[in-house]
This record gives structure tokens, C-alpha cells and sequence, in this order.
């Protein structure tokens, strides 16, 4: 069964159309990444102000702190 000019043709246009609603719906979940990271990002950088204004006197350094019962 022999496929005509037409037939080929055909069914590269829907494969084309396949192709550019996949990239637009990967280019839509891309972009709400994005912003998902953009908020990610603000986050982390409040938590990071909040201890350094916190500061890290209260944390004891592996010198300072006594071995635990189990040695």
C-alpha cells in the first residue's frame, strides 16, 4: 500500500502540529517553574536574613559541646 504525495504531506502536518503543541505546553509548565523558583528563591533568602538576625551564638560548636551519653 503505497502512500500518495498527499498522504505524506498530511501526515507531516500533524506531526508538525503534535510537535508545536507540545512545545507550547512544555514552555507553559517552564514558565510556572520559573515563577515557582522565583518564590522559592525570595523564601530562602528571608529564612537566611531571619537567622542570621537570629545569629548563631545560641548553637554550640562540636569543641564546645559535650560528647553524648553513648561514648
Amino acid at each position: 500500500m503505497a502512500n500518495t504525495d498527499q498522504d505524506l504531506i498530511d501526515d507531516l502536518q500533524m506531526r508538525i502540529a503534535f510537535l508545536e503543541q507540545n512545545q507550547d505546553e512544555l514552555n507553559d509548565i517552564l514558565t510556572r517553574q520559573q515563577a515557582q523558583i522565583t518564590v522559592m528563591e525570595r523564601a530562602l533568602r528571608h529564612l537566611n536574613s531571619r537567622i542570621n538576625e537570629v545569629g548563631n551564638s545560641s548553637i554550640k560548636g562540636s569543641d564546645e559541646e559535650s560528647p553524648p551519653p553513648h561514648y
